[in-house]
């Protein structure tokens, strides 16, 4: 009988089961269940057709015109191609370079229980606390660091899906994905302590080293919680590459340090600046999972930062291990990697444009990013437009056209 929130004793003590790694998982990207695709629905199409009756006087005429048309259609897409050819050089000569690769070394390895589907992991007092999900088998644990053995554990209700989770203020905090709610338990016994609601969903959470929580909700943005985390006080936008990016998930917040997140379904952890939500430099641990883990273990999903002995640890959902390992991060320079990314945006206009419109809400927002790229497109397209027209304007109706009925054909 699974131990819930209520004030009743539900701490119990495992030992790590070595059973074969669940399959189920909520975020799989092909299917449609939790956080997966949703069908498009087919095009409408229309077989209406329009008729026209046109005079014979006027016939030649209105092909003429027919033709002009054709030929400024012709003309302007090969207006935009010219424009096309002469920008991309400019745009390729400028020194766009993405964010470092980092290659982390494996220092030593834990066993991980397989059938923990890993949301969140801190490291206190020599302990891994962890987090796990999936309605119905959703807990907060503590796990000793030496043998992967779980020594405590609280289940969450059935209809609580765990998520992120953190030490904060001396307690452990702990997200649900679409609940809106976040539980507070005592730091050494996991007794719960209080719960606080939350717009949005939660996915990660980090306490930074000035007692502030931080909460990513996998969308565009990382925000800080108000520390009576009634409310959201600030945001921070993170951009890869110079484009905004989306599905940040697990957080690392290092006091006096940059940042770092990973996001859902990539093996790689960001290093992100929070003064600009630039990332300069990302860690790729695809190697440490091909090389280690089985086709069951599912994506990365757990970073933490061994405070006392200086180390990093990461693992995932149903990994077989926890891994310590070695990131030689090298020298961090924020201004020169935020010109780097600005170059980068210019140099990939439409793609900036679909980012921030993508980073947008609301109508206000949609209306402005229309705004932009229709200025833009009346900038460079119409000037030849209007020339080549009054070159090919069609000549008025004469009044012998107009007495016997001619009329131009478009």
């Amino acid at each position: 009988m699974k131990s819930s929130l209520a004030l009743t004793p539900g701490i119990r003590q495992v030992q790590a089961p070595l059973q074969p790694a669940i399959t189920s998982m909520e975020h799989r990207s092909d299917a449609p269940g939790p956080k997966g695709r949703v069908s498009k629905p087919a095009p409408v199409t229309s077989n209406s057709t329009r008729s026209r009756t046109t005079i014979p006087l006027s016939n030649h005429r209105g092909e003429m015109v027919a033709n002009l048309g054709s030929r400024r259609i012709s003309l302007a897409l090969a207006a935009l191609m010219m424009t096309g050819a002469l920008i991309a050089p400019a745009l390729a000569d400028e020194p766009v370079r993405g964010a470092e690769v980092i290659v982390p070394e494996v220092v030593s390895i834990v066993p991980h229980d397989p059938t923990a589907f890993t949301q969140g992991l801190e490291i206190h007092n020599g302990k891994f606390y962890e987090s796990t999900g999936l309605y119905g088998e959703s807990s907060v644990r503590i796990v000793n660091m030496t043998t992967g053995e779980v020594e405590l554990q609280r289940d969450l209700p059935d209809e609580y899906f765990g998520e992120g989770l953190t030490i904060w203020n001396d307690s452990v905090v702990q997200l649900t994905w679409r609940e809106n709610t976040g539980f507070i338990y005592d730091l050494e016994t996991l007794e719960p302590r209080g719960e606080f609601t939350y717009i949005g969903e939660g996915w990660g959470l980090c306490s930074d080293g000035e007692d502030n929580l931080w909460i990513a909700d996998g969308g565009l943005t990382i925000k800080r919680f108000s520390h009576d985390l009634t409310s959201f006080e600030e945001e921070v936008e993170v951009r890869v590459d110079g484009l905004v990016t989306d599905k940040w998930n697990e957080l690392e917040c290092p006091s006096n340090d940059p940042f770092l997140a990973n996001r859902w379904y990539d093996d790689n952890v960001y290093r992100i600046n929070t003064e600009t939500g630039i990332v300069c430099q990302k860690v790729d641990f695809s190697a440490i999972r091909e090389q280690f883990e089985t086709e069951d273990s599912g994506v990365l999903n757990g970073i933490a930062r061994d405070h006392a002995g200086g180390g990093w640890w990461v693992t995932g959902k149903n990994w077989s291990n926890y891994y310590q390992v070695n990131i030689p991060w090298g020298d961090f320079d924020p201004s020169s990697c935020e010109e780097e990314s600005s170059i980068q945006c210019e140099a990939l206009v439409l793609q900036c444009g679909v980012s921030y419109w993508k980073a947008t809400d609301g109508f206000a927002q949609d209306l402005e990013f229309v705004s932009v790229y229709a200025f833009f497109f009346l900038l460079i397209i119409l000037p030849p437009l209007y020339i080549w027209k009054r070159q090919t304007e069609k000549p008025p109706l004469t009044s012998e056209d107009k007495q016997e009925g001619g009329q131009h054909v478009l």
